[in-house]
C-alpha cells in the first residue's frame, strides 16, 4: 500500500491565507482605532483643562460683577422685573411700547380659541384624539 498523502487543494490553501490576512488587518484596524480613541480622549481632556483654567481666570476678573449680583439693590431689582414684588407704599409704573386692549388683562380662560369655531365636528374631533 501507498501512502495516501492529505494534499489539501490550492484553492483551499488560496482562501485560508486570505481569511489570515484579513483577520490581521482587521486586528490591525481595530487596534489602530482604539489607540486613536484614547489619543483623542488625552487630547479632549487637555483642551477642556485649559478652557477651564482660562473662564476661572476670566471669572476672576469679574469681581465686581459678583459683589453686584450679591447686593441689596440687585436683589430688589431682580424681585421686581421678575417677581412682581414691590415695596410697601411703592407704585409700580409699566411703560410699553406695544398698544394693548382690555381683552390684554383679562385672564385667558375668556379668551375663545377663534380657530376651533371653523371646525366641524369631525375635524375636532381629530383634532382632539390626533393632534392634527
Amino acid at each position: 500500500m501507498t501512502p495516501r498523502t492529505n494534499s489539501q487543494p490550492l484553492y483551499f490553501k488560496i482562501v485560508l491565507s486570505a481569511s489570515f490576512i484579513v483577520i490581521v488587518f482587521m486586528l490591525f484596524a481595530l487596534a489602530r482605532s482604539t489607540y486613536r480613541d484614547l489619543f483623542q480622549v488625552g487630547t479632549y481632556i487637555s483642551t477642556s483643562s485649559t478652557s477651564i483654567e482660562a473662564q476661572r481666570a476670566e471669572l476672576a476678573g469679574r469681581s465686581g460683577e459678583l459683589a453686584y449680583a450679591q447686593s441689596a439693590r440687585y436683589r430688589e431689582k431682580v424681585a421686581k422685573e421678575l417677581l412682581g414684588q414691590k415695596q410697601p407704599g411703592e407704585d409700580v409704573i409699566i411703560l410699553t411700547d406695544e398698544t394693548q386692549t382690555i381683552a390684554d388683562f383679562l385672564p385667558s380662560k375668556t379668551a375663545e380659541d377663534k380657530s376651533l369655531t371653523l371646525l366641524t365636528p369631525s375635524q375636532k374631533w381629530r383634532r382632539y384624539l390626533f393632534g392634527i
